[in-house]
């Protein structure tokens, strides 16, 4: 099972860069039972991960989007 936090870090750096482009950045990263999650930050987004370690099963959630305004002002 992974223990040291580089382990993880290298186990999740593969599939968020598949998932989310080579610019996204882990802000965190632990270890839940057999699982490992944690926040990353990627252009536009905040995203929550989680990696099932046994099936290698990897996940996105967005917390936060950036988007464009496309409404006009009222005046």
């Amino acid at each position: 099972m992974l223990r040291s936090v580089d382990d993880l870090r290298l186990a999740v750096a593969g599939p968020l860069e598949d998932r989310c482009g080579p610019q996204a950045r882990m802000l965190t990263v632990e270890l839940h039972g057999k699982e490992v999650r944690g926040l990353a930050i990627c252009p536009g987004r905040v995203v929550k991960y989680v990696l099932d370690a046994r099936q290698r099963r990897f996940r996105t959630i967005d917390m936060l989007r950036i988007t464009k305004a496309n409404r006009k002002p009222a005046a």
